[in-house]
Protein backbone atom coordinates (compact mmCIF):
# COMPACT_ATOMS: atom_id res chain seq x y z
CA UNK A 1 0.00 0.00 0.00
CA UNK A 2 2.75 2.30 1.09
CA UNK A 3 4.51 1.63 -2.14
CA UNK A 4 1.71 2.61 -4.23
CA UNK A 5 0.88 5.84 -2.27
CA UNK A 6 4.04 6.88 -3.19
CA UNK A 7 3.89 6.56 -6.73
CA UNK A 8 0.61 7.89 -7.01
CA UNK A 9 2.13 10.90 -5.35
CA UNK A 10 4.92 11.04 -8.25
CA UNK A 11 2.37 10.56 -10.85
CA UNK A 12 0.45 13.49 -9.70
CA UNK A 13 4.05 15.68 -9.57
CA UNK A 14 4.09 14.78 -12.88
CA UNK A 15 0.24 15.75 -13.44
CA UNK A 16 0.41 19.13 -11.97
CA UNK A 17 3.84 20.42 -13.68
CA UNK A 18 2.43 19.44 -17.35
CA UNK A 19 -1.02 21.00 -15.68
CA UNK A 20 0.98 24.32 -15.32
CA UNK A 21 1.19 24.89 -18.74
CA UNK A 22 3.90 27.31 -20.88
CA UNK A 23 5.37 30.50 -19.06
CA UNK A 24 7.81 33.38 -20.47
CA UNK A 25 10.88 30.87 -19.36
CA UNK A 26 12.00 28.37 -21.96
CA UNK A 27 9.84 25.10 -22.52
CA UNK A 28 11.54 21.69 -21.36
CA UNK A 29 12.72 19.36 -24.07
CA UNK A 30 10.50 16.92 -25.23
CA UNK A 31 11.20 13.64 -24.74
CA UNK A 32 12.39 11.03 -27.51
CA UNK A 33 10.05 8.55 -29.05
CA UNK A 34 12.29 5.72 -30.00
CA UNK A 35 15.11 4.84 -28.82
CA UNK A 36 16.31 1.47 -27.22
CA UNK A 37 15.98 0.51 -23.82
CA UNK A 38 15.58 3.55 -21.95
CA UNK A 39 12.10 4.35 -23.80
CA UNK A 40 11.27 0.98 -22.70
CA UNK A 41 11.81 1.19 -19.21
CA UNK A 42 10.19 4.57 -19.17
CA UNK A 43 6.94 2.63 -20.47
CA UNK A 44 7.09 -0.15 -18.04
CA UNK A 45 7.86 2.43 -14.78
CA UNK A 46 4.78 4.52 -16.36
CA UNK A 47 2.41 1.04 -16.69
CA UNK A 48 3.20 0.45 -13.24
CA UNK A 49 2.32 3.91 -11.73
CA UNK A 50 -1.25 3.96 -14.00
CA UNK A 51 -1.90 0.64 -12.33
CA UNK A 52 -1.06 1.74 -8.89
CA UNK A 53 -3.13 4.86 -9.11
CA UNK A 54 -6.37 2.72 -10.16
CA UNK A 55 -5.66 0.18 -7.48
CA UNK A 56 -5.71 3.27 -4.99
CA UNK A 57 -8.62 4.49 -6.01
CA UNK A 58 -10.95 1.65 -5.62
CA UNK A 59 -9.10 0.76 -2.62
CA UNK A 60 -9.30 3.94 -0.90
CA UNK A 61 -11.41 6.46 -2.70
CA UNK A 62 -11.42 9.18 0.37
CA UNK A 63 -7.62 9.57 0.24
CA UNK A 64 -7.04 9.86 -3.53
CA UNK A 65 -9.61 12.45 -3.46
CA UNK A 66 -7.67 14.22 -0.57
CA UNK A 67 -4.66 13.73 -2.54
CA UNK A 68 -5.79 15.16 -5.76
CA UNK A 69 -7.13 18.65 -3.33
CA UNK A 70 -3.25 18.74 -2.17
CA UNK A 71 -1.38 18.53 -5.40
CA UNK A 72 -3.96 20.90 -7.85
CA UNK A 73 -2.99 23.37 -8.61
CA UNK A 74 -5.00 25.63 -11.39
CA UNK A 75 -3.40 25.77 -15.17
CA UNK A 76 -2.28 29.37 -16.24
CA UNK A 77 -2.46 30.18 -19.60
CA UNK A 78 0.47 30.92 -21.93
CA UNK A 79 1.14 34.42 -21.93
CA UNK A 80 -0.06 35.65 -18.79
CA UNK A 81 3.12 36.62 -16.88
CA UNK A 82 3.26 40.42 -16.29
CA UNK A 83 6.98 42.06 -15.98
CA UNK A 84 7.00 44.02 -12.89
CA UNK A 85 7.54 47.43 -12.66
CA UNK A 86 10.35 48.90 -10.93
CA UNK A 87 10.41 53.21 -10.09
CA UNK A 88 12.19 55.48 -7.15
CA UNK A 89 10.68 56.31 -4.75
CA UNK A 90 11.81 59.83 -3.64
CA UNK A 91 10.00 62.55 -1.20
CA UNK A 92 13.22 65.24 -0.50
CA UNK A 93 14.17 68.25 -2.50
CA UNK A 94 15.33 68.08 -6.07
CA UNK A 95 17.97 70.49 -5.06
CA UNK A 96 20.50 69.63 -2.21
CA UNK A 97 23.84 70.13 -0.88
CA UNK A 98 26.48 67.75 -1.05
CA UNK A 99 26.33 67.14 2.72
CA UNK A 100 22.11 67.05 2.73
CA UNK A 101 20.65 63.52 4.01
CA UNK A 102 19.51 61.33 1.20
CA UNK A 103 17.01 58.23 1.73
CA UNK A 104 16.66 57.04 -1.71
CA UNK A 105 14.13 53.63 -2.44
CA UNK A 106 12.66 51.34 -4.65
CA UNK A 107 9.26 51.15 -5.62
CA UNK A 108 8.21 47.83 -6.55
CA UNK A 109 4.85 46.37 -8.01
CA UNK A 110 3.94 43.01 -9.38
CA UNK A 111 0.08 41.93 -10.93
CA UNK A 112 1.42 38.59 -11.52
CA UNK A 113 0.25 36.01 -8.90
CA UNK A 114 2.03 34.20 -6.33
CA UNK A 115 2.30 31.12 -8.19
CA UNK A 116 3.86 32.20 -11.31
CA UNK A 117 5.99 35.72 -9.76
CA UNK A 118 10.10 35.44 -9.96
CA UNK A 119 12.56 37.27 -7.55
CA UNK A 120 13.66 40.25 -8.06
CA UNK A 121 17.13 41.49 -8.12
CA UNK A 122 17.86 45.65 -8.26
CA UNK A 123 20.99 47.41 -8.07
CA UNK A 124 20.91 51.39 -7.87
CA UNK A 125 22.98 53.51 -10.44
CA UNK A 126 24.37 56.56 -10.25
CA UNK A 127 25.32 59.21 -13.30
CA UNK A 128 27.56 62.17 -12.16
CA UNK A 129 27.47 65.01 -14.18
CA UNK A 130 29.37 64.20 -17.44
CA UNK A 131 29.70 60.92 -16.58
CA UNK A 132 27.89 56.93 -17.59
CA UNK A 133 25.68 55.41 -15.17
CA UNK A 134 27.50 52.92 -12.06
CA UNK A 135 26.58 50.34 -9.59
CA UNK A 136 26.33 52.44 -6.25
CA UNK A 137 24.88 50.21 -4.24
CA UNK A 138 24.48 46.53 -2.84
CA UNK A 139 22.12 44.34 -4.48
CA UNK A 140 18.30 44.29 -3.20
CA UNK A 141 15.89 41.30 -3.90
CA UNK A 142 12.64 41.10 -2.86
CA UNK A 143 10.96 37.61 -2.94
CA UNK A 144 7.87 36.23 -4.38
CA UNK A 145 5.92 36.48 -1.00
CA UNK A 146 7.34 39.47 0.00
CA UNK A 147 4.67 42.32 -1.24
CA UNK A 148 1.60 44.15 0.37
CA UNK A 149 -1.61 44.28 -0.98
CA UNK A 150 -3.64 47.26 -1.43
CA UNK A 151 -6.64 48.26 -3.77
CA UNK A 152 -5.79 45.31 -5.86
CA UNK A 153 -2.33 46.15 -5.94
CA UNK A 154 0.90 44.31 -4.93
CA UNK A 155 3.67 46.70 -3.89
CA UNK A 156 6.88 46.59 -1.68
CA UNK A 157 9.77 49.21 -1.08
CA UNK A 158 13.68 48.80 -0.50
CA UNK A 159 15.89 50.63 0.62
CA UNK A 160 19.83 51.21 -0.60
CA UNK A 161 21.44 52.14 2.76
CA UNK A 162 25.21 52.97 0.90
CA UNK A 163 23.99 56.08 -0.50
CA UNK A 164 22.91 58.76 2.78
CA UNK A 165 24.74 61.66 0.96
CA UNK A 166 26.80 63.18 -2.01
CA UNK A 167 29.85 64.37 -0.25
CA UNK A 168 32.19 61.92 -2.28
CA UNK A 169 31.06 64.52 -5.38
CA UNK A 170 34.07 66.05 -7.02
CA UNK A 171 31.62 68.03 -9.07
CA UNK A 172 28.42 69.80 -8.51
CA UNK A 173 25.79 69.74 -11.31
CA UNK A 174 23.27 67.75 -12.52
CA UNK A 175 23.31 63.77 -10.80
CA UNK A 176 20.92 61.25 -12.19
CA UNK A 177 19.49 57.95 -10.57
CA UNK A 178 18.01 54.73 -12.23
CA UNK A 179 17.57 51.06 -11.03
CA UNK A 180 18.80 48.40 -12.80
CA UNK A 181 16.99 45.06 -12.23
CA UNK A 182 15.77 41.58 -13.37
CA UNK A 183 13.78 38.90 -12.38
CA UNK A 184 16.59 36.05 -13.40
CA UNK A 185 15.27 36.08 -17.00
CA UNK A 186 14.88 39.90 -18.26
CA UNK A 187 17.15 42.88 -17.70
CA UNK A 188 14.96 45.99 -17.28
CA UNK A 189 15.66 49.40 -16.03
CA UNK A 190 12.96 52.23 -13.93
CA UNK A 191 14.03 54.58 -17.23
CA UNK A 192 11.73 51.86 -19.13
CA UNK A 193 8.42 52.85 -17.37
CA UNK A 194 7.10 56.27 -17.61
CA UNK A 195 5.43 57.69 -14.27
CA UNK A 196 3.75 61.12 -13.68
CA UNK A 197 3.77 60.95 -9.58
CA UNK A 198 5.71 63.80 -7.29
CA UNK A 199 6.98 60.84 -5.57
CA UNK A 200 8.14 58.44 -8.10
CA UNK A 201 10.57 58.85 -10.95
CA UNK A 202 11.58 56.54 -13.63
CA UNK A 203 15.16 58.78 -13.34
CA UNK A 204 15.82 60.99 -10.52
CA UNK A 205 17.47 63.98 -11.41
CA UNK A 206 19.48 66.11 -8.53
CA UNK A 207 20.31 69.61 -9.13
CA UNK A 208 23.73 69.30 -6.49
CA UNK A 209 25.21 72.35 -5.49
CA UNK A 210 28.55 73.02 -3.16
CA UNK A 211 28.67 74.90 0.24
CA UNK A 212 31.49 76.94 0.23
CA UNK A 213 33.83 77.29 3.10
CA UNK A 214 33.33 80.14 5.30
CA UNK A 215 36.66 82.05 6.96
CA UNK A 216 36.79 84.17 9.94
CA UNK A 217 39.85 85.64 10.81
CA UNK A 218 41.28 89.06 12.81
CA UNK A 219 43.85 91.22 11.21
CA UNK A 220 47.37 90.76 12.32
CA UNK A 221 47.91 94.50 12.99
CA UNK A 222 50.37 94.83 15.82
CA UNK A 223 53.70 95.89 15.66
CA UNK A 224 55.79 93.13 15.95
CA UNK A 225 60.01 92.54 15.42
CA UNK A 226 60.57 89.89 12.72
CA UNK A 227 61.46 87.82 15.24
CA UNK A 228 58.79 88.32 17.71
CA UNK A 229 56.20 85.01 17.88
CA UNK A 230 54.23 86.28 14.79
CA UNK A 231 50.82 84.25 14.42
CA UNK A 232 48.17 84.31 11.73
CA UNK A 233 44.79 82.49 13.17
CA UNK A 234 41.60 81.90 10.89
CA UNK A 235 38.15 79.70 11.85
CA UNK A 236 37.28 77.74 9.26
CA UNK A 237 33.62 75.83 8.68
CA UNK A 238 32.70 73.81 5.80
CA UNK A 239 29.17 72.26 6.30
CA UNK A 240 29.78 69.63 3.73
CA UNK A 241 32.82 68.60 6.12
CA UNK A 242 35.09 68.31 2.74
CA UNK A 243 39.03 67.85 3.13
CA UNK A 244 39.73 71.81 2.95
CA UNK A 245 43.61 73.40 1.59
CA UNK A 246 43.71 76.33 3.65
CA UNK A 247 46.50 78.44 2.20
CA UNK A 248 48.10 81.81 3.55
CA UNK A 249 49.12 84.50 0.81
CA UNK A 250 51.36 87.02 1.84
CA UNK A 251 51.53 90.54 -0.46
CA UNK A 252 54.45 92.10 -0.86
CA UNK A 253 54.93 96.00 0.48
CA UNK A 254 53.33 97.04 -2.69
CA UNK A 255 50.55 94.78 -2.14
CA UNK A 256 49.90 93.83 -5.04
CA UNK A 257 52.46 91.29 -5.54
CA UNK A 258 52.58 87.65 -4.16
CA UNK A 259 55.75 87.51 -1.53
CA UNK A 260 54.69 83.65 -1.01
CA UNK A 261 52.18 80.79 0.56
CA UNK A 262 51.89 78.51 2.35
CA UNK A 263 49.02 75.98 2.94
CA UNK A 264 47.37 73.98 5.59
CA UNK A 265 45.09 70.48 5.44
CA UNK A 266 41.78 70.59 7.54
CA UNK A 267 39.10 68.33 7.62
CA UNK A 268 35.67 69.57 7.97
CA UNK A 269 36.07 72.34 10.53
CA UNK A 270 38.57 73.98 12.34
CA UNK A 271 41.12 76.63 13.66
CA UNK A 272 44.28 76.79 11.34
CA UNK A 273 47.74 78.78 12.75
CA UNK A 274 50.60 80.22 10.30
CA UNK A 275 53.83 81.23 12.57
CA UNK A 276 56.18 83.28 11.67
CA UNK A 277 58.87 80.69 13.87
CA UNK A 278 57.76 77.76 11.70
CA UNK A 279 57.49 79.06 7.94
CA UNK A 280 59.80 82.18 8.19
CA UNK A 281 57.75 84.51 6.90
CA UNK A 282 60.02 87.63 7.71
CA UNK A 283 63.58 88.61 8.12
CA UNK A 284 65.92 91.39 9.22
CA UNK A 285 65.50 93.18 6.30
CA UNK A 286 61.91 92.89 6.37
CA UNK A 287 62.36 95.52 9.28
CA UNK A 288 59.99 98.83 9.15
CA UNK A 289 57.59 97.64 6.08
CA UNK A 290 54.10 96.10 6.74
CA UNK A 291 52.83 93.33 4.77
CA UNK A 292 48.84 92.64 3.90
CA UNK A 293 47.50 89.13 3.51
CA UNK A 294 44.03 86.61 2.69
CA UNK A 295 43.44 83.77 2.52
CA UNK A 296 42.05 80.75 -0.24
CA UNK A 297 40.10 77.92 0.88
CA UNK A 298 39.46 75.28 -1.67
CA UNK A 299 37.27 72.16 -0.76
CA UNK A 300 38.02 70.37 -3.78
CA UNK A 301 35.27 71.42 -5.91
CA UNK A 302 35.58 75.70 -4.80
CA UNK A 303 37.55 77.67 -3.87
CA UNK A 304 36.76 80.31 -1.13
CA UNK A 305 39.06 84.14 -1.23
CA UNK A 306 39.08 86.54 1.46
CA UNK A 307 39.53 89.96 1.22
CA UNK A 308 43.12 91.22 1.51
CA UNK A 309 43.65 91.98 5.22
CA UNK A 310 45.60 94.57 6.96
CA UNK A 311 49.07 92.51 7.75
CA UNK A 312 52.16 93.30 10.74
CA UNK A 313 53.64 96.29 10.45
CA UNK A 314 57.57 95.37 11.14
CA UNK A 315 58.97 97.38 13.80
CA UNK A 316 62.39 98.59 12.75
CA UNK A 317 65.09 96.56 14.11
CA UNK A 318 66.60 98.84 17.04
CA UNK A 319 70.33 100.33 16.76
CA UNK A 320 70.76 101.28 20.81
CA UNK A 321 71.36 98.38 23.54
CA UNK A 322 70.58 100.25 27.01
CA UNK A 323 71.82 97.76 29.76
CA UNK A 324 71.67 98.44 33.63
CA UNK A 325 69.76 101.22 34.75
CA UNK A 326 70.42 102.29 38.58
CA UNK A 327 70.96 104.75 41.32
CA UNK A 328 73.51 105.01 43.57
CA UNK A 329 73.26 107.43 46.74
CA UNK A 330 76.42 109.33 47.94
CA UNK A 331 75.24 108.75 51.43
CA UNK A 332 72.65 105.69 52.58
CA UNK A 333 70.66 107.51 54.77
CA UNK A 334 69.06 109.03 51.47
CA UNK A 335 69.26 112.49 52.90
CA UNK A 336 67.63 115.17 50.41
CA UNK A 337 71.17 117.24 50.26
CA UNK A 338 72.98 113.83 49.50
CA UNK A 339 74.23 114.02 45.99
CA UNK A 340 72.55 110.85 43.68
CA UNK A 341 74.07 109.52 40.71
CA UNK A 342 71.66 108.25 38.09
CA UNK A 343 73.21 106.08 35.18
CA UNK A 344 72.44 103.71 32.08
CA UNK A 345 75.01 101.69 29.85
CA UNK A 346 74.39 101.93 26.15
CA UNK A 347 75.87 100.59 22.99
CA UNK A 348 75.42 100.20 19.65
CA UNK A 349 73.91 96.57 18.13
CA UNK A 350 76.08 96.73 14.98
CA UNK A 351 78.88 98.52 13.57
CA UNK A 352 77.49 101.83 13.20
CA UNK A 353 77.83 104.55 15.52
CA UNK A 354 75.14 107.28 15.68
CA UNK A 355 74.30 110.22 18.03
CA UNK A 356 72.14 109.83 21.25
CA UNK A 357 70.85 112.10 23.95
CA UNK A 358 69.48 110.63 26.82
CA UNK A 359 67.19 112.76 29.06
CA UNK A 360 67.19 112.35 33.04
CA UNK A 361 63.49 112.77 35.23
CA UNK A 362 62.58 112.54 38.59
CA UNK A 363 59.33 112.26 40.15
CA UNK A 364 57.88 113.10 43.54
CA UNK A 365 54.85 114.04 45.20
CA UNK A 366 55.88 117.58 46.14
CA UNK A 367 57.93 117.64 42.07
CA UNK A 368 56.33 114.73 39.48
CA UNK A 369 58.52 114.34 36.47
CA UNK A 370 61.34 116.87 36.82
CA UNK A 371 63.75 117.42 34.34
CA UNK A 372 67.27 117.04 36.00
CA UNK A 373 69.48 117.07 33.15
CA UNK A 374 70.46 115.59 29.45
CA UNK A 375 73.61 114.35 27.81
CA UNK A 376 74.77 113.48 24.47
CA UNK A 377 77.23 110.84 23.42
CA UNK A 378 78.06 109.27 20.34
CA UNK A 379 77.10 105.26 20.58
CA UNK A 380 79.63 103.28 19.44
CA UNK A 381 79.74 98.99 19.61
CA UNK A 382 81.95 100.04 23.14
CA UNK A 383 80.07 100.09 25.97
CA UNK A 384 79.90 103.44 27.86
CA UNK A 385 78.18 104.92 30.56
CA UNK A 386 75.87 107.95 30.50
CA UNK A 387 75.38 109.08 34.15
CA UNK A 388 73.73 112.20 35.94
CA UNK A 389 74.50 113.76 39.48
CA UNK A 390 71.88 115.40 41.14
CA UNK A 391 70.20 116.25 44.67
CA UNK A 392 66.66 116.97 45.93
CA UNK A 393 64.87 119.47 47.69
CA UNK A 394 63.88 119.86 51.04
CA UNK A 395 60.28 120.07 49.99
CA UNK A 396 61.02 116.37 49.16
CA UNK A 397 61.95 114.87 52.49
CA UNK A 398 59.48 112.29 53.88
CA UNK A 399 58.65 111.35 50.03
CA UNK A 400 59.41 108.06 47.80
CA UNK A 401 60.91 108.79 44.23
CA UNK A 402 60.77 107.52 40.75
CA UNK A 403 63.35 108.49 37.90
CA UNK A 404 62.90 107.63 34.44
CA UNK A 405 65.82 107.52 31.37
CA UNK A 406 64.68 108.92 27.93
CA UNK A 407 66.46 108.41 24.59
CA UNK A 408 66.35 109.81 21.19
CA UNK A 409 66.13 106.18 19.65
CA UNK A 410 64.24 103.17 20.52
CA UNK A 411 66.13 100.46 22.35
CA UNK A 412 66.26 96.76 22.20
CA UNK A 413 62.77 96.49 23.44
CA UNK A 414 61.18 99.19 21.04
CA UNK A 415 60.74 101.27 23.92
CA UNK A 416 62.52 105.14 24.37
CA UNK A 417 62.35 105.50 27.83
CA UNK A 418 62.49 103.31 30.89
CA UNK A 419 60.53 104.14 34.34
CA UNK A 420 62.14 102.94 37.73
CA UNK A 421 61.48 103.38 41.57
CA UNK A 422 63.51 103.90 44.48
CA UNK A 423 63.56 101.58 47.06
CA UNK A 424 62.89 104.04 49.73
CA UNK A 425 61.66 107.47 50.81
CA UNK A 426 64.03 110.51 51.16
CA UNK A 427 65.58 111.30 55.10
CA UNK A 428 63.42 113.87 56.50
CA UNK A 429 66.40 115.26 58.92
CA UNK A 430 66.39 119.06 58.28
CA UNK A 431 70.18 119.91 59.05
CA UNK A 432 72.16 120.14 56.05
CA UNK A 433 75.54 119.23 57.07
CA UNK A 434 77.68 117.26 59.90
CA UNK A 435 79.41 118.74 62.73
CA UNK A 436 82.99 117.89 61.26
CA UNK A 437 82.35 119.62 58.62
CA UNK A 438 83.61 123.19 57.89
CA UNK A 439 80.12 124.39 58.01
CA UNK A 440 79.06 122.37 60.93
CA UNK A 441 82.19 123.86 62.39
CA UNK A 442 81.24 127.70 61.74
CA UNK A 443 78.30 126.99 62.57
CA UNK A 444 79.49 125.28 66.47
CA UNK A 445 82.18 128.58 66.99
CA UNK A 446 79.34 130.92 65.56
CA UNK A 447 76.83 128.83 68.93
CA UNK A 448 79.54 129.54 71.09
CA UNK A 449 80.30 133.28 70.31
CA UNK A 450 76.49 134.10 70.66
CA UNK A 451 76.43 132.12 73.89
CA UNK A 452 79.65 133.75 75.36
CA UNK A 453 78.06 137.35 74.46
CA UNK A 454 74.66 136.49 75.89
CA UNK A 455 76.57 135.55 79.27
CA UNK A 456 78.34 138.41 79.56
CA UNK A 457 75.39 141.01 78.32
CA UNK A 458 73.40 138.36 81.08
CA UNK A 459 76.18 139.33 83.85
CA UNK A 460 77.08 143.11 83.43
CA UNK A 461 73.32 143.46 83.73
CA UNK A 462 72.95 141.67 86.98
CA UNK A 463 76.15 143.21 87.92
CA UNK A 464 74.51 146.66 87.29
CA UNK A 465 71.05 145.63 89.50
CA UNK A 466 73.62 144.78 92.73
CA UNK A 467 74.64 148.31 92.36
CA UNK A 468 71.76 149.53 92.25
CA UNK A 469 70.70 147.85 95.06
CA UNK A 470 73.98 148.35 97.46
CA UNK A 471 74.00 152.18 96.82
CA UNK A 472 70.27 152.28 97.68
CA UNK A 473 70.70 150.71 100.69
CA UNK A 474 73.44 152.76 102.12
CA UNK A 475 71.22 155.59 101.40
CA UNK A 476 68.48 154.30 103.30
CA UNK A 477 71.29 153.53 106.25
CA UNK A 478 72.46 157.31 106.29
CA UNK A 479 69.02 158.75 106.87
Amino acid sequence: MRYRLLALLLLMLVISACAEGPSVSPAPPTPSEGGGGGSSHRQTDMEKIIKALEQGKKQNPKRFEYLQTLLWKEYTPPGEYKLPAVLIYYTGNTTVRRSDPLEIQAYVTNENALEIRRPIYMDLEMAEPGEDFRKVSSTQIVQTNEYFSSDGVNYTYRSFPEITDLQRLNEVGKVRFRIKYTDSLYKMYSSNWSISSPQLFSVLVLDVINNPPQVNYTNVTYKPRYSDPIEYVADIMDPDGDTLNVTLHILNEDNSTERMNVTQELRGSGTVRFRNSEYGFFGKDDAGKTFRYYYTVGDGINVTSTDIALGPEIRPTPKLLVESPRMIAEDQNYYWWSRYNFSIDVKSQDENSFPLTVYLYTSTQSSPWKLRGSKTVTVTPEKQTVSFDTSFDVSDCNQTFAYRFTYSEPDQNGRTSMDLRGDKPINPKIVRYSILSPVGIANVILTLVIFLSAGVIVERVSNNRGRKKEIKGNQEAGK
